[in-house]
């Protein structure tokens, strides 16, 4: 992964900190982990949506990285279609995208705390 494309990098890693002010080393982190777990969120949640198709496709591909090429085509990038294809059956109930939709609201409002 190149430094551009890590959480935290790129145009946006200094937005939030005042003109010459920087973020410390603790809050970059945490910033860092508030992205990834955002991103992964946004695929978790998609796989919800999608439960029934989710499981068509999966049935249907030879191996893990069909399944994960097949996912490529709902709009997640790699990372986001490993996420999906780690997920616990028991996690695409219908309540757990309360709890889903609940911790993508927490961390949003945690990054706007954190300037991010």
């Amino acid at each position: 992964m190149s430094a551009d494309e890590r959480p935290g990098a790129g145009p946006e890693a200094g937005k939030g900190a005042g003109k010459g002010e920087s973020r410390d080393p603790a809050t970059e982190r945490e910033l860092g982990y508030v992205a990834m777990r955002l991103h992964v969120l946004e695929a978790l949640l998609v796989a919800v949506e999608r439960r029934a198709e989710l499981v068509d496709l999966v049935a249907a591909a030879d191996d893990v990285a069909s399944a994960a090429a097949a996912l490529e085509g709902w709009g997640l990038d790699d990372a986001q279609a490993r996420a999906v294809l780690d997920l616990q059956v028991r996690r695409l109930a219908g309540r757990e995208r309360q709890r889903l939709v609940s911790e993508r609201t927490r961390l949003l409002a945690r990054r706007e705390e954190l300037g991010g």
